[in-house]
């Protein structure tokens, strides 16, 4: 756990950028300081000279500077106040845009390794408490130690023996500070990780609705939800309870220092070493410390959340991502002869491997279709190409060149992707089929569409082109949204394309108008296929039979059903598919 020193020194670099506006606010944080203890130095003529001596002067100047002061307080506060939150509201924009461009940016194993539960809480929870702490922390932590010393010094000025003891309690207040601080940002912690799992519960249940219903687990749901909200209430408690005791405690320590204070004083005024008007305006003073050290005491709390986030989002941020890529940069169009030599791979945390020992080959323009039972490491072979994940062991060439050592851009614009689980985002279907190439055309577009058999059904909604999707494509069918996937494709127009079960999850008619589809997309390519229907993978030029990560057959469909090996019995388990 990195130190509150330095997690709040990293933080004030993300406002370095606007320091003339932090100038600013401090400048005028400083004025309202300086013009706090004015109140109490006016007492002093107030009682001495004007209730006491009588002199007809303090009648009128006394008030006249007492509103002239407030005056200049109250403009210098609402300078420090704007200031301030401008400058922490550009601060959390620049941190939310800087935490979600490198979420993006992550390899596909943090991603996995994190629930999108936390990785969400962090943009929705952890930076506003960030914020919190830039903005209401920032103001009270510099404005009222500011308050603090200037009204100490006015203090010392007045009577060092009285203000003597009131700094006597000053060790104990900061030791009992620190004590909360640590307290405080550990349950802070506990409650992020927390709020992540209920953000996380919340969007599983969302996301299963249908599976939630069509099994009636509302209960069961419900309890698991009950349970991680019960956590985070409590965690929420544990750390109110600190922050509650942390408070009072502070306060009897100061009213023990001002009971000690008053008898002093009645001392020094018995003594005629204490002018009533003095007496006053320490006592004044010395109340006026209680509201800006209580308000320190409870800005801990505020502070320390802020902390928690911070170091959750400085952990993220400090996460190694991706190799760069040069986005803008134009990648020549690969001829599509890619080889894998000797590759392993095994998921991180896993013992077992994905892909053993593996040796393929994917000539240009060839279609090579990779079945297996479910888990055989199929699905990782595609991950592979796409160096979503990088081989433990052996390398993959793309027309001889090691993709390892290629720009993440270049390589991916070689790369056309049309998977089982097809991902639309809420825009019109225009701007689904042109993801990732904006400058695509109209026409281009168009084109795309009625090769992709989409067109039909997209020139049948009310705005055509123009329709919104919804949610992850909830307005279309599996189908529709399928065939949405391969226009894209063909917008993008790749060397090579990489099928990942395309076709699995579609009823007879969609899969025929889908098949045409990837059947006219496969043309010029060179084409890797994860299938477990037949039908998708009779027509490759080779099959390559997978089994535990390894391959064990490659051949033709018809020679490797002579063969009578690991492929005839797939297929022998069912009519249509080879997958169990």
């Amino acid at each position: 756990m990195k130190s509150s020193l330095q997690l709040y020194g990293r933080l004030i670099q993300t406002i370095r950028p606007y320091r003339s506006v932090v100038a600013l606010s401090v400048l005028a944080m400083v004025a309202a300081a300086a013009l706090e203890p004015v109140l109490p130095a006016l007492l002093k003529p107030l009682v001495d000279q004007n209730l006491i001596a009588k002199n007809s002067q303090t009648q009128w100047w006394v008030p006249l500077a007492l509103v002239l002061s407030f005056l200049a307080k109250g403009v210098a506060e609402y300078v420090a106040n704007v200031a301030s939150q401008w400058i922490a509201n550009k601060a959390i924009t620049d941190l939310r845009r800087q935490v979600f461009a490198h979420q993006m940016e992550l390899p596909l194993a943090e991603h996995l390794a994190q629930s999108q539960g936390r990785m969400l809480s962090r943009l929705l929870y952890d930076i506003p408490q960030v914020g919190a702490a830039l903005s209401s922390a920032w103001i009270v932590v510099v404005r009222d130690t500011l308050i603090i010393i200037g009204l100490t010094g006015y203090l010392i000025y007045t009577a060092w023996e009285l203000t003597l003891l009131i700094l006597a309690i000053a060790p104990i207040v900061a030791w009992l500070i620190t004590l909360a601080s640590k307290k405080l940002r550990g349950g802070n912690q506990a409650m992020q990780e927390s709020a992540g799992a209920m953000t996380g519960a919340i969007e599983e249940s969302l996301a299963g609705v249908r599976e939630i219903k069509i099994f009636g687990t509302q209960a069961h749901e419900g309890r698991r939800f009950a349970n991680t909200t019960e956590t985070l209430r409590e965690q929420t408690m544990r750390t109110v309870r600190i922050s509650a005791l942390n408070v009072p405690l502070v306060q009897v320590l100061a009213a023990l220092a001002v009971a000690a204070v008053i008898w002093l004083a009645s001392n020094l005024s018995a003594q005629d070493r204490l002018s009533p008007g003095t007496f006053v305006a320490f006592v004044a003073a010395m109340a006026m410390l209680f509201e800006p050290i209580r308000r320190l005491t409870n800005i801990n709390d505020v502070i320390q959340r802020g902390l928690a986030g911070a170091q959750s989002l400085f952990d993220l941020l400090d996460t190694p991502p991706e190799p760069p890529s040069v986005a803008n940069k134009q990648a020549p169009r690969a001829r599509g002869h890619v080889r894998f030599e000797g590759v392993s791979f095994r998921y991180p945390g896993q013992e077992s491997w994905a892909v053993q020992d593996l040796n393929l080959e994917l000539r240009a323009g060839e279609t090579v279709a990779l079945v297996g039972a479910s888990g055989s490491g199929k699905t990782s072979v595609v991950q592979l190409m796409a160096r979503f994940f990088e081989p433990t062991h052996g390398r993959i060439l793309l027309d001889g060149q090691d993709i390892a050592h290629m720009d993440l851009h270049t390589l991916r614009a070689q790369l056309g992707w049309v998977g089982q689980h097809v991902v639309l985002f809420d825009d019109t279907i225009a701007a689904n089929i042109a993801y990732g190439r904006p400058d695509a055309t109209e026409a281009q577009i168009a084109q795309a569409a009625a090769s992709a058999n989409a067109w039909d059904f997209i020139e049948a909604l009310p705005q055509g082109m123009q329709s919104r999707v919804g949610v992850n494509g909830g307005q279309l069918s599996g189908g529709q949204r399928q065939r949405i996937a391969i226009a894209r494709a063909f917008v993008k127009d790749a060397p090579i394309l990489l099928l990942d079960e395309a076709t699995s999850a579609l009823d007879n008619a969609s899969e025929r108008a889908v098949k045409d589809a990837v059947s006219l997309l496969r043309q010029q390519r060179s084409v890797l296929v994860v299938a477990h229907r037949l039908s998708t993978v009779r027509d490759a030029d080779r099959i390559i039979v997978m089994e535990h990560g390894r391959a064990v057959e490659s051949g033709s469909h018809d020679a490797l059903l002579a063969a009578k090996g690991v492929y005839a019995r797939l297929l022998a388990r069912g009519a249509d598919t080879l997958a169990t």
